[in-house]
């Protein structure tokens, strides 16, 4: 729970500090032991889930009149359905191990609420109030203490765009992980805008270049002239930026080489986005190697004619998976590899690094995959995606 969100927000407080138990669980509001009659007329303890809408730190209004209930249906006290509560069944996951059981609507006189405490006391009091006239003490004795758990999340805020879309558990397959960026230039800068909305565990960048002015061009967001005037690292320059939504991005001012590449064994997912053919066949074949999870990105962009064409391709190697990884890393510095293409274009960049992004995805289990795709190779003049599985 979120105690320090909580306490800047006025109306969660007093939820709080009435005996309601409220705890923030992935953008979402949800009220423990709350009691209610069942059709049996016997008094239960049920939970209570609705969205939660912040902007940054701060609570707002609530954006609608929706809610979950976690329970058996909620009776009046002669055992029929309480009929102001607009319900129906439904199984929905909304956050670690909580599945609904309802979907209540309740929409007193028609007005919208003024804040999550109107909203809470309003649905508490129709849920419990056949219980709470039943027997009091009864419904006393499900109340339990109030546990504050320190938030460990590594987002410095919470994510409710999930929970507006009903999605927050999915964010669970992301908490355990170490994911490596090696190379943080146009694709990688790119790879990391994406990874620091999700909340693995750790993200570190590897890289020993300067931000310069050209890198500003095929980078995510808009550096000041004031930032290209400091002349930071790359690494130093993106996790300053990026820490101000994800708290666990560590740079290291260094390329990986054989002295250092050791530490890639402690990731659970390696994102390759390097230039040189021969420093990705280095990396490559140690990660092979070593049986380890990778997804590298190439970008070849060819003038002709006074027009830009060109491909992006995306390759995946995981154990057992490294078969088709010889001919995607073909080539050498000295020849005309198109993948070493010196001409870097922002929307390419950004386009390798969504299909990067997705390609791990799928890998988690976060997308559906039905070709398990392990090598991906985008063209751009005729619009067209070749793939190749393992199946």
């Amino acid at each position: 729970m979120s105690q320090a969100l909580i306490n800047r927000s006025s109306d969660l407080l007093r939820l709080q500090n009435e005996n309601y138990e409220i705890e923030v669980c992935g953008g979402y509001l949800a009220i423990h032991h709350v009691p209610y009659l069942n059709s049996s007329k016997e008094i239960k303890s049920g939970l209570l889930v609705m969205s939660l809408t912040t902007s940054g730190n701060i609570v707002g209004k609530p954006k609608d009149h929706t809610a979950y209930f976690v329970g058996d249906r909620p009776c009046n006290i002669n055992g029929s359905f309480v009929s102001s509560l607009v319900n129906s069944p439904q199984k929905q996951r909304l956050f670690a191990d909580i599945i609904s059981d309802f979907y209540l609507s309740c929409h007193p006189d028609g007005r919208e609420y003024t804040d999550y405490y109107d909203k809470v006391s309003t649905y508490v009091s129709i849920i419990s109030s056949p219980a709470l006239y039943l027997d009091k003490e009864a419904c006393a004795q499900i109340k339990k203490p109030i546990v504050v758990h320190e938030d460990d999340s590594p987002m410095v805020y919470m994510d409710t765009n999930a929970s507006r879309a009903n999605v927050t558990f999915l964010n669970d397959l992301f908490r355990p992980l170490k994911i490596a960026l090696v190379g943080v230039g146009g694709t990688g800068s790119y790879i990391l805008d994406f990874l620091s909305k999700t909340p693995v565990d750790e993200i570190h960048l590897y890289d020993l270049d300067v931000f310069n002015t050209h890198n500003a061009f095929r980078a995510p967001g808009a550096a000041s002239i004031e930032e290209l005037e400091e002349q930071l690292p790359k690494v130093e320059y993106l996790a300053r930026r990026y820490g101000k939504m994800h708290k666990r991005i560590i740079p290291h001012k260094e390329h990986i080489t054989p002295d250092n590449i050791e530490v890639l064994r402690k990731m659970n997912y390696i994102f390759l986005s390097v230039d040189s053919v021969s420093v990705r066949k280095e990396i490559g074949g140690y990660l092979i190697d070593k049986g380890l999870s990778f997804i590298d990105s190439g970008l070849g962009v060819n003038l002709s004619e006074n027009q830009l064409s060109g491909l992006v391709r995306i390759t995946s190697g995981f154990p057992e998976h490294y078969g088709h990884i010889k001919e995607a890393f073909g080539g050498n510095d000295a020849n005309d590899d198109v993948y070493a293409s010196n001409i870097q274009i922002a929307e390419l960049n950004a386009l390798a690094a969504i299909h990067a992004i997705i390609k791990w995805k799928k890998m988690l289990g976060f997308y559906h995959d039905i070709i398990s795709e392990v090598n991906s190779v985008y063209s751009i003049n005729d619009n067209d995606i070749l793939n190749e599985s393992v199946h």
